[in-house]
């Protein structure tokens, strides 16, 4: 009592000064300033030893390196069969783009068309990205299935079109094609089924099995050009096997095995990542406030002041009457009582045991999320997506707009510009497809030394460098000629520049994938990891959302006109990639993860 008077006791000597700077050495700003070593400070040495020796364990136990988890072969194999899956997609994906052109002119349509021919795909991807979700809360086999059964159907459609000369069957059978997409999946199982420890390599290997698969893809329609043929299949009469047809009946062939496989050997998987992920959020909230105090507010997690007994009783009787009748208030002790079943929850809020389940969002969250409206639920969801979260995935669709719109164009742009074919086209995309795999490596190494914005400033700069390269300039000058360029012009751009300008774009862009997918799972809250909307299906949404964009962009500027394509979607593109840029540097801490 004296002491806190500000009297000068005997405890406050040299000696016991001294000895409180021999225990606590260098860490005074650390364990000095907590309040249980302040309260007993220089009553007994003994207790001052046990509390710094405590305090150095945990220490201890935070530095000491956590074991990296292990797979087992099961899970291996089922990891590797969802990686298989998304080449497969992406090599579908870009098996028809050399060949798009030359398929939609002998089917009756214009060279424009070639870019909704792309676009029907993942548009379609953007629909069946909801029911998998849906479908993946219950189970990973079935829509893995589902998922193969239509990969094998679309590409069959696509590949007949030629035989009717129906346009619109090719298109139903690149639509079919896209409803089997399972990208959804496959981030949806790697979010739920992989430990954190393992999660940036998963990732890393799921960034590969894209880059791969779009690289193989453009080189697979080149052999493929190679096949001039006729089957007579039963009820079909013949059927003609092309570099026009034959992707769609190559990726049929290549989807049914890997379903025969799916069918034989995968099954249901823990989804122990999720688990550990939220156990990870529950020992992180522990030392933080659960309830929002605020009468302003809700019941919320992770804010910044804990509710009392009378905040709760409250706010109880201001809510709806459905959620109001389970409870009763008795004034005379202030206690709230429920007639429900759910007693337990606010009971256990509000006892001993409310230390252990502080962070634990199921335990108030869940249950008034239970309680409220649909407008209620949508408001709070939208609340989840914090400035992070929307950045990233803004700068997610900037990225596959962009990339849609430089790489599903190369068939029309090229063939009416410099008059190349399929063999010329297929081997940009493959070089293309190879040279991200190295960067993509490069880019994880430097991501051990960088920030993750750091990185995307890099990768931006680049790509914004290269789409530059890529407007013509000499084309807003004059325009003497309707096909080709303006050959022999300073300011043209010929071959060589078109390829460099496409290379550094296509590298540098498709590597920023990776850095953005990187930030976005750190930033991320752990409640969009589970049910329908989850950050899968978010991520998914926007990357197709971005490639239907950028496809039918393409159809609308061809329409305008084929001669002035490059710049009609390179100089959009261009101002794209300047916008990401700005919106980086503006929201520079905000991505600080």
């Amino acid at each position: 009592e004296n002491a806190s008077a500000g009297t000068l006791v005997i405890r406050d000597t040299f000696v016991a000064t001294l000895r409180h700077y021999f225990l606590l050495g260098m860490v005074e700003d650390r364990l000095g300033l907590e309040g249980s070593f302040l309260t007993m400070r220089g009553k007994s040495l003994s207790k001052d030893m046990h509390r710094v020796s405590m305090w150095r364990k945990g220490v201890a136990q935070e530095r000491e390196p956590k074991k990296k988890a292990k797979l087992t072969i099961s899970q291996s194999w089922s990891l590797g069969l969802n990686l298989i899956s998304a080449f497969f997609y992406c090599m579908n994906y870009y098996i028809v783009e050399p060949s798009s052109t030359s398929y939609v002119k002998a089917l009756g349509a214009q060279d424009s068309v070639s870019g909704a021919l792309i676009g029907m795909m993942p548009l379609a991807a953007m629909i069946s990205a909801v029911v998998y979700s849906i479908w993946s809360n219950r189970s990973f086999r079935q829509p893995f299935i589902m998922s193969s059964l239509l990969m094998v159907a679309g590409n069959l459609v696509y590949g007949y079109a030629l035989k009717p000369q129906k346009l619109w069957l090719a298109l139903l059978g690149r639509f079919m094609t896209g409803l089997g997409g399972p990208k959804c999946i496959v981030r949806r199982y790697m979010a739920d089924t992989t430990p954190l420890s393992i999660r940036t390599s998963v990732n890393a290997a799921f960034g590969m099995a894209v880059a791969v698969g779009s690289a193989l893809g453009p080189a697979t329609a080149i052999i493929l050009n190679k096949f001039d043929f006729v089957m007579d299949i039963p009820y079909l009469g013949d059927i003609e096997v092309n570099g026009m047809t034959g992707p769609g009946f190559f990726m049929a062939t290549i989807w049914f095995m890997f379903f025969l496989v799916v069918v034989a050997t995968f099954g249901e998987p823990d989804r122990a990542g999720l688990e550990e992920q939220k156990q990870l959020e529950k020992e992180k909230e522990q030392t933080t406030p659960m309830i929002d105090r605020s009468p302003s507010k809700a019941l919320s997690v992770g804010s910044a002041s804990v509710a009392t007994k009378q905040d709760i009783i409250v706010r109880i009787e201001n809510t709806p009457s459905k959620l109001a009748d389970e409870f009763s208030v008795k004034s005379d002790n202030d206690t709230p009582h429920r007639k429900s079943s759910r007693e337990d929850d606010l009971t256990t809020l509000f006892s001993g045991e409310a230390e252990s389940l502080r962070g634990d969002e199921t335990t108030v969250h869940s249950f008034m999320l239970r309680q409220k409206s649909t407008t209620d639920k949508v408001r709070e969801y939208l609340e989840l997506l914090t400035l992070p979260v929307r950045l990233c995935l803004g700068l997610l669709f900037a990225k596959t707009f962009t990339i849609e719109a430089l790489v599903s164009c190369t068939s029309a742009l090229t063939r009416n510009r410099y008059s190349w074919d399929i063999p010329q086209v297929g081997t940009l995309g493959c070089i293309n497809g190879l040279l991200v795999v190295p960067l993509s490596i490069f880019v994880g190494w430097l991501s051990m030394f960088h920030q993750d914005r750091a990185l995307m400033v890099g990768l931006v700069s680049v790509g914004a460098f290269g789409m530059f390269l890529l407007i013509d300039v000499s084309d807003l000058i004059s325009t003497p000629t309707q096909i080709g360029f303006n050959e022999g012009h300073l300011l043209a751009v010929h071959p060589s520049r078109y390829v460099t300008g496409y290379f550094l774009t296509y590298c540098s862009i498709q590597a920023f994938e990776g850095v953005i997918g990187s930030a976005l799972s750190k930033v991320i809250p752990t409640a969009l990891a589970s049910g329908t909307l989850n950050s899968g299906l978010l991520a998914t949404l926007v990357d197709t959302m971005g490639r239907t964009c950028g496809d039918f962009f393409i159809a609308l500027m061809g329409s305008i006109s084929l001669r002035q394509l490059m710049n009609l979607l390179f100089i959009p593109s261009f101002c794209i990639l300047l916008l990401c840029l700005v919106f980086i540097r503006r929201n520079y801490d905000a991505l600080a993860v």
